[in-house]
């Protein structure tokens, strides 16, 4: 059984990745670019928040049976059956269904662009690619030239689950009436499952297994790196709220390292309504870790890996 003060999951991480593409932009003719977005007159790379769902879905997909998750059609369309399509439950679905017409879901979990934090012009290199054709004679050079954007980065990613509303959905139910000449009917919207609790707090368990798994991002089949958490935040929340997600920003000044005043209002704000506020970390990814783990342990808060801190996540839940 889940927790029921608990109704959203929030977690917020870092993570620093080897030379990589790990998703491209409109690019050219002969250029695969980085996606990127511009501030402060800089640009840094992004991984758009589709890529992300897509990469937390592949994830699942890899630890469920097939009959539990369906593929899209060409058009792109779902089944939309949430009772037994864990994917459609958990992130949503657009689609059109005979003799019913239009059929919306609003996805139960929220997910972020992942945001590189680390400008560009410091690490944006171009790798020059040839594709010599088979079968030229000897000294003649014929081929396909491409030029591919990398770049070395920290980015900053997180998702935050509606957890009341993983396997349900709104309908309208009369609460009472409008007396007149035409009584008007008053309705409120209730939350109906289709799914056990135990089948609720399963598929909980298996979008946080893949937020320490997901790996079918773009370009690794040579320019393999890895994006899973090295630094991560995670509440479990008495109220539905994103306040968590602004909890990490990077000072450059003077190296790599994280923002302690903005961390510790963050937290100062998040802890009140939460039943459960975990850590995970890796050495090497800023500067001023043990400053910041020194701030954690005085809010609390138990510093672990990443894995083993999604671990507890589950068992504070009761999963």
């Amino acid at each position: 059984m889940i927790r029921e003060d608990v109704k959203a999951i929030s977690l917020v991480w870092l993570s620093r990745t080897g030379l990589t593409n790990l998703n491209s932009g409109e690019g050219g003719t002969n250029l695969v670019d980085i996606k990127k977005y511009r501030w402060n007159r800089e640009e840094y790379p992004y991984v758009s928040g589709q890529a992300m769902r897509f990469y937390l879905k592949e994830a699942i997909r890899r630890e469920i049976k097939p009959e539990e998750a369906c593929i899209p059609d060409q058009q792109g369309e779902t089944c939309g059956q949430i009772d037994k399509c864990i994917l459609c439950d958990l992130f949503g679905f657009m689609t059109t269904l005979p003799d019913i017409g239009a059929r919306t879901r609003v996805s139960p979990v929220k997910v972020s662009p992942a945001t590189g934090l680390i400008p560009l012009s410091e690490t944006l290199i171009n790798d020059f690619l040839t594709r010599r054709y088979r079968g030229l004679e000897v000294g003649e050079m014929r081929g396909d030239i491409v030029n591919v954007e990398l770049s070395m980065n920290i980015y900053k990613a997180g998702i935050c689950i509606d957890v009341h509303r993983v396997g349900c959905e709104e309908e309208l139910t009369e609460i009472g009436k409008i007396e007149g000449k035409k009584p008007k009917p008053v309705q409120s919207a209730v939350l109906k499952s289709y799914i056990p609790e135990s089948e609720r707090g399963r598929r909980i368990g298996l979008l946080l297994d893949a937020v320490k798994d997901f790996s079918d991002y773009s370009k690794q089949a040579r320019l393999l790196t890895d994006f899973t958490p090295d630094l991560i935040l995670i509440a479990l929340q008495t109220n539905y709220s994103h306040r968590l997600q602004k909890a990490l920003e990077l000072e450059l000044e003077d190296g790599i390292r994280l923002s302690l005043s903005r961390l510790e209002q963050v937290l100062g704000e998040v802890e009140s309504e939460s039943v459960a506020l975990l850590a995970g970390m890796l050495d090497g990814v800023i500067e001023n870790a043990g400053e910041v783990k020194k701030l954690l342990e005085n809010k609390g808060v138990t510093i672990l890996t990443p894995r083993q801190a999604i671990d507890e996540t589950k068992k504070a839940l009761g999963l």
